[in-house]
């Protein structure tokens, strides 16, 4: 599709604040060129204003040449969207449509995030992809571009705003280091809509509606990611947090997550069961040969060490250490200890 059309474009804008999934179902059961009729949109349950809103809206278009449109009905429509309720109808995109037919689950967390939980994000979301999942997240700063950065292309940017909006420019590097690894952007939004706090928060919805389940890695107390977990607890998806310090800011909220039943990680293996895969790419052996980088860390490993203790005597880069510690974690050859130390297990 080249643009979204009627009565699809008319339906987006008012998606957040009309529940439209009887409208939808309604309007899916009658023949295409009908469907955008005052009559029909009222027939379908649509109050009078929201119905003539609908019905005068024209197609929405992107001056971007590589955006595509995708509403409920098409074959590639997620099936985790169908019947959520103030759930998204329609939306633009570019990139990997593809990435839609995978496992997917949402790494999301603070802004304000601390060293700590980026290096998380990051890792959960590198075995996430290894082991043949998508990561999907809202290309903020802090934990939702580290998550974006771990997939290496194997990732779903839901953004807060129109595709063609104007964005800042560390955005807008990491929404084309995204694409060119061959991730996947969308917004239900306009085209040329720009962010609010208000987008900020109705996007969170279809970060959850999109994913199986939903992983906190920071939150404060009040959060976009508190936000996207109560909302997958609506869709009866499964919350995962990572516990964090006693007092620290980035923890409160997920602690109080924790304290209202979600799901403690306790490493990679929690996250890749959450998201329902068993290594769609084959995950190494433990007893698989390991590369001579990946053999000399974990000779170091023979006492407990922490990364910025690794860092500097392993030889490699923050991105690869966290990669190497995350696959020696998933295949049991390592083991994180408390205090962010990684260890040989003992027998």
């Amino acid at each position: 599709m080249t643009s979204l059309s009627p009565p699809w474009s008319g339906l987006s804008a008012i998606a957040s604040r009309v529940d439209l999934q009887s409208v939808v179902a309604s309007l899916l059961k009658v023949p295409e060129a009908e469907r955008g009729s005052f009559g029909r949109l009222r027939e379908a349950g649509l109050r009078a204003p929201d119905a003539l809103r609908v019905a005068t809206e024209g197609p929405w278009r992107s001056s971007r040449p590589n955006i595509g449109f995708l509403h409920a009905g098409d074959a590639a429509w997620p099936e985790s969207l169908y019947g959520l309720p103030f759930g998204a109808v329609a939306f633009s995109y570019e990139g990997a449509l593809s990435l839609l037919t995978r496992p997917r689950l949402a790494v999301v967390g603070s802004r304000a995030c601390t060293g700590y939980g980026r290096e998380l994000a990051r890792r959960f979301a590198h075995a996430l992809a290894e082991a043949g999942a998508v990561v999907v997240s809202g290309l903020a700063a802090g934990i939702d571009v580290a998550a974006h950065e771990g997939a290496a292309g194997a990732t779903i940017a839901v953004l807060g705003q129109g595709i063609d909006g104007r964005m800042p420019a560390w955005q807008q590097r990491a929404r084309d280091a995204l694409l060119a690894q061959g991730g996947l952007v969308i917004s239900e939004l306009h085209p040329a809509a720009h962010a609010d706090k208000h987008t900020f928060v109705v996007r969170n919805r279809i970060i959850a509606g999109l994913s199986r389940a939903v992983v906190v890695v920071e939150a404060g107390e009040r959060s976009g990611a508190r936000n996207t977990a109560s909302h997958a607890l609506g869709y009866g998806r499964d919350v995962l947090a990572v516990p964090g310090p006693l007092g620290a800011a980035a923890s409160f909220g997920c602690l109080d997550l924790l304290e209202e039943g979600a799901t403690m990680v306790r490493g990679v293996h929690t996250v890749l069961a959450a998201a329902a895969v068993t290594q769609g790419r084959p995950t190494p052996a433990a007893d698989a040969p390991l590369d001579p980088a990946s053999a000399a860390l974990l000779a170091l490993l023979a006492e407990p060490r922490t990364p910025e203790e690794l860092l500097p005597v392993s030889g490699h880069t923050w991105a690869g250490l966290n990669a190497a510690l995350g696959t020696l974690e998933l295949t049991g050859r390592v083991v994180r200890l408390p205090g962010r130390r990684y260890q040989v297990p003992t027998r």
